[in-house]
């Protein structure tokens, strides 16, 4: 920090670099809507004494402990690669010319406090804070933390320091440190929590005034955009937003609550009919009473027939108890069988999951014999081109023998001669044979260069040639599913039953047959798609993609049923094509759906687009697959419009488009088809498109085989122009070694000397020796051509096979996700016979408990009567009445219980049914108690909530009036806040002078400087119904004249030094040196702009360190 003479005022110089600007939109927010309230009186605040503002707050002089900014980093962000303030505790200017990049203070502030990129009104994006040319940027904030109402003193201490960091990929992150650095949170959340506590609003458009906000307002004479400004900065939005979401809330509540009444008529009619054939009751005991009594006069005879039947008993239960394995056997079975089902289902899964791990292993493994193979053909192309060089030089080297052999009979044959006339025609010839030379090597590199050529062009035919043919074999598999399906649709005209399998027709033959036969309890009905029509054809696929599998299955009544039909399907269905059957009991009524169905305005459901005459199969769709809860949405996107963008219906939680699409409120699926199968009218017209796929298959066939034939015939002539430029190649070599022999021949005679033969008997030598090396190294080189030939072969023959099995596990998969399919519906059906069983199993239990409870009556009635006879008389006496008599009166009186037992019902369930039918009638009647209860109390709170919120709202209006008639009293000015909270608007009026108050200008009749002076006058006011601790103000006098400047200034000073517990920061491009300074001023002023400077360096002075000495 630089400290400037004559002045308290702390002036500090940042580092800074070039500046980048970014445009943004500015976000708008919806206020929400109020009841409509009084007019309220704030035009009598004019009356009020214009006194001192600081009648208005206690003039607090000590700073603020906690929320206000000490120290923000910026570091690569905007214009700088790297710029660090130390912020005052309550006056802070950044002073700068235009350009500087002051501005970016404030967005850094911001973004760093986790603010959107459209709020700063620089950006579009996060990402566009980053300087150009780097690949991050990073803003660290340090907030004050002190005093009794720090946030988590023992974790941060006495700063919290927010670290967010911006990457051009759009991602962010946060990091939330103590005052040591140690990192306390990464979460978001947190920052709320800590924004929360410090009454920090990064989205206040007052808090936080930038530029062009403050531009916007200064020109926008909207009184509404005013009104909304002034909810905005006191956080009445806020709370109107709140009330809303709790009159939502209630109106669910009661929505709840009228069901429940609607409820309570029908449950107390029950109760009433269950009250009567409880005290009905009452006679059954009278006859048990008879029966008892005589069952004491029977006493000996009946003691002696009673102990005879306890033996039958006994049986009966050892009987029934041998049966239990059986029930146990069934429900293990049962079990099983689930348990089989779902690891079939599961084990389906795994097999679609394997076939793709699979896909996803063998592709690597594809891509690597792909490039051994291109490895083992560029091995082989050099090892040939290695062999011809070689013969080329065995040639060459035989050539030379030869030559020299010759030379030596000349040498010793020959006369002198004239040396010097042969030296010149010989330095001749070796310059003509050099050009020569020349020439034949730039052949050469021409030639090798189209020979690479040829070979690659035939490499990459070859490959295309093998991609054609799996496009015409998945062609030729194409026209054969299309075939057989024309030759169904064909078969279907006469029968539509074919439609959903050639084996149909017979199979729903033979279930007419059965029942007719009596086999079936109930006509089982199916396929459940015959059973079904459209109302708007255009919806076909999307009913076929909701129903799915439905619409092949068969419903039957019980199981009886089921396996009847079943025996029928395995005798006519193929293998694998049986139709799934599901069990659900028939009713012959349509369910009433009024209740729980989806209704919507635009949109129908599954169950209003079909026309289903039969009411079993109404009810099936409804029990299994929910139809009336599903809607049918043509448009795909409306339907996410309707599912995920807006609340969805109620009572709808999936919807289906005209493209079979499947939409969930957080999932979107694709159908997997395009054309419906079996809900179209027009056989003919499927006929006709088959038809057309067909052609245009044979015609795609007939294309690709033509393609097939043209790469062909092109690997062939490139072929042969490869070898063509071979043997050229191989000419051209031979061309060159001999005019290199020739040369080197002329080059090597010397000025005659006697004849002397060794030293070329020696080249002789030399040659047979090299002759001997080349032959050597021909046969190994040939050697190692057969074995990479072969290597070549190996790697052609990986390659085909992964390729083929890669293929063959994609069409391995479809199958399988039939299976699936299957598989689930095996699922349910195993899960409802083990309930089958589990039920029957039960009801044995219960019998034998009940013959066991038989035989104990049974034997202790024994006892008793025994007992009570002895009592009467030790030895057995013979009644007046025979036995039989006495017997046969108990059973008549036996038969009159029981007949009147089936006629009122079980005792012990008329008994339970009654008690609970009246705990559930009492216990809705507690609820709808306690609910109208508890909405009277909400009302009562709300209706107050909504008086303190006006009051609130009036007091705040006050406030800032009379905030603002003060303000404009110290410049000579007169005027107020005119606040319409029904209409909800906020207009400002302003007279420039006090002498004549008769006349009051609104703000579009006031000069710029003025309007501006007004302005601050009205952000100074909601300054002071606001409870952020700091404010922040950008370029605020940009359009004032000196006068105004100097007054709003000094305006601002007088509210700053009343405040020392709030922080102001002012971004200014305005000089400051004439501005009254006084210790609580930080002043930061930033350095000229400069276009071509990329980082500016500053020294400190050195009073700086004494002014932070003192100030820490």
């Amino acid at each position: 920090m630089a400290k400037r003479k004559g002045s308290n005022t702390e002036v500090d110089q940042p580092s800074t670099s070039k500046r980048a600007r970014a445009q943004s939109g500015q976000d708008e927010e919806v206020v929400p809507k109020m009841e409509r309230e009084e007019e309220d009186g704030e035009e009598s605040v004019m009356n009020l004494t214009q006194g001192d503002p600081n009648l208005m707050h206690p003039n607090e002089m000590r700073e603020a402990e906690y929320g206000i900014i000490e120290a923000i980093s910026l570091k690569n962000f905007m214009c700088h690669s790297r710029l660090e303030f130390k912020f005052g505790p309550n006056v802070n200017f950044v002073v700068g010319k235009n350009g500087s990049g002051k501005s970016a203070v404030l967005t850094g502030l911001v973004v760093g406090l986790g603010g959107k990129a459209t709020i700063t009104d620089r950006g579009k994006s996060i990402k566009s804070f980053i300087k150009h040319g780097q690949n991050a940027a990073e803003v660290a904030i340090r907030i004050r933390n002190r005093g009794m109402e720090a946030y988590k003193p023992d974790e941060y201490g006495d700063a919290v320091i927010v670290e967010r960091r911006l990457t051009q990929d759009g991602a962010t992150s946060y990091r939330l440190k103590s005052i040591r650095g140690k990192t306390i949170s990464t979460k978001r959340d947190e920052l709320s929590h800590v924004l929360d506590h410090f009454n920090i609003q990064v989205d206040n458009p007052v808090s936080i005034l930038n530029q062009d906000t403050s531009r916007n307002f200064l020109h926008s004479r909207n009184p509404s955009d005013k009104y909304k400004f002034f909810l905005k900065a006191t956080q009445l939005e806020q709370m109107s937003s709140d009330y809303s979401t709790i009159q939502e809330q209630r109106e669910e509540i009661q929505a709840t609550l009228r069901t429940k009444e609607e409820t309570v008529p029908q449950l107390e009619k029950i109760v009433s009919e269950k009250e009567q054939r409880f005290k009905d009751l009452a006679t059954l005991q009278e006859l048990e009473k008879k029966v008892d009594g005589l069952k004491n006069m029977y006493a000996w005879a009946q003691v002696h027939e009673l102990e005879k039947q306890l033996e039958p008993l006994a049986k009966t239960i050892k009987q029934e108890e041998a049966r239990t394995p059986k029930y146990d056997q069934k429900v293990q079975e049962s079990m099983k069988k689930v348990d089989a089902a779902e690891a079939k289902h599961q084990d389906i899964q795994h097999k679609l999951q394997d076939l793709a791990v699979k896909v996803e292993a063998l592709s690597p493994q594809n891509e690597q014999a792909k490039a051994n193979l291109k490895l083992k053909k560029d091995v082989c192309k050099k090892t040939q081109a290695e062999h011809r060089k070689v013969l080329n030089q065995l040639k060459t080297t035989k050539r030379d023998r030869e030559q020299v052999m010759e030379r030596i009979d000349e040498m010793r044959n020959s006369v002198e001669q004239d040396y010097e006339a042969e030296r010149r025609a010989r330095e001749e010839q070796i310059r003509m044979l050099q050009e020569q030379l020349q020439e034949l090597q730039a052949q050469q590199t021409t030639t090798d260069h189209q020979i690479e050529q040829f070979a690659q062009a035939v490499s990459h035919y070859k490959e295309q040639l093998y991609s054609l043919k799996r496009d015409e074999q998945d062609i030729q598999n194409n026209t054969r599913q299309q075939q057989r399906r024309l030759q169904d649709l064909q078969s279907s005209r006469n029968n539509s039953l074919k439609r959903f399998g050639s084996f149909m027709p017979d199979l729903v033959r033979q279930i007419n047959q059965a029942y007719q036969q009596g086999r079936f309890h109930q006509k089982p009905r199916g396929p459940l798609g015959s059973c079904i029509s459209l109302r708007d054809q255009e919806l076909a696929l999307a009913v076929e993609s909701c129903l799915k599998t439905l619409m092949f299955a068969f419903c039957a009544n019980d199981h009886h049923d089921e396996k009847v039909l079943e025996r029928i399907m395995r005798g006519v269905c193929p293998e694998g094509k049986r139709p799934p059957i599901i069990i659900s009991r028939f009713h012959e009524r349509p369910y009433d759906v009024s209740a729980n169905r989806v209704q919507h305005p635009d949109y129908p459901s599954v169950l209003d687009v079909l026309e289903i005459e039969d009411p079993v199969v109404s009810n099936f769709l409804i029990d299994q697959r929910k139809i009336e809860c599903v809607l049918m949405i043509k448009d795909n996107r409306e339907a996410r419009q309707v599912m995920q963008v807006q609340r969805p219906p109620r009572n709808c939680n999936e919807a289906f488009t005209a493209m079979g699409d499947q939409v969930y409120t957080n999932r979107y699926y694709s159908s997997n088809t395009d054309k419906s199968s079996f809900l179209r009218v027009s056989i003919e017209e499927e006929v006709q498109e088959t038809q057309q796929t067909l052609q245009r298959l044979q015609q795609e066939g007939s294309a690709l085989r033509q393609q097939l034939a043209e790469l062909d015939l092109d690997i062939r002539k490139n072929q042969q122009e490869q070898r063509r430029h071979q043997t050229q190649k191989m000419k051209t070599q031979e061309s060159i070694n001999k005019i290199q022999y020739e040369i080197r021949d002329l080059q090597s005679v010397e000025e005659p000397t006697p004849v002397d033969v060794s030293t070329l008997e020696e080249e002789v030598m030399m040659y047979d020796e090299q002759i001997g090396n080349l032959e050597d190294n021909i046969k190994t080189i040939e050697t190692d051509f057969n074995g990479q030939k072969d290597d070549l072969a190996v790697a052609e023959e990986a390659y085909h096979q992964i390729d083929q099995q890669i293929r063959e596990l994609a069409d391995s998969a479809d199958p399988l996700k039939d299976d699936l399919g299957r598989a689930d519906i095996e699922i349910s059906q195993a899960k409802q016979h083990r309930k089958h069983y589990e039920q029957k199993h039960k009801e044995h239990l219960k019998k034998i408990a009940d013959m066991q409870k038989d035989h104990d009556k049974h034997a202790k009635k024994v006892e008793e009567e025994t007992g009570k006879a002895l009592q009467i008389c030790p030895e057995r006496l013979k009644v007046r009445r025979t036995a039989k008599n006495i017997e046969n009166e108990i059973i008549q009186i036996n038969k009159r219980i029981a007949q009147e037992e089936v006629k009122r019902g079980n005792r012990e369930e008329v008994t339970r049914d009654y008690y609970e039918s009246r705990e559930q009638f009492w216990t809705i009647k507690d609820q709808i108690k306690d609910l109208k209860r508890f909405l009277k109390i909400l009302d009562e709170i709300m209706g107050q909530r909504q008086q303190l919120y006006k009051e609130f709202r009036r007091m705040l209006a006050l406030r800032s009036n009379q905030f603002f008639i003060n303000m404009l009293h110290q410049r000579g000015f007169a005027g107020k806040m005119k606040f319409d909270h029904r209409g909800r608007t906020l207009s400002l009026e302003v007279q420039p002078s006090e002498s004549n108050r008769q006349v009051t200008k609104d703000m579009r009749a006031l000069s710029g400087g003025e309007r501006s002076f007004s302005t601050v006058c009205f952000i100074l006011a909601l300054w002071d119904a606001m409870e952020s601790p700091f404010r922040c103000l950008d370029e605020f006098d940009v359009f004032m004249d000196m006068v105004n400047r100097r007054i709003s200034m000094d305006m601002m000073m007088k509210v700053a030094h009343d405040h020392r517990y709030r922080q102001f920061i002012f971004l200014t491009p305005q000089d400051m040196n004439k501005l009254s300074h006084n210790s609580i001023v930080r002043m930061w002023r930033m350095p000229d702009p400069d276009r071509g400077q990329g980082v500016l360096p500053f020294e400190r002075r050195a009073d700086d360190d004494d002014d932070d000495n003192r100030r820490n």
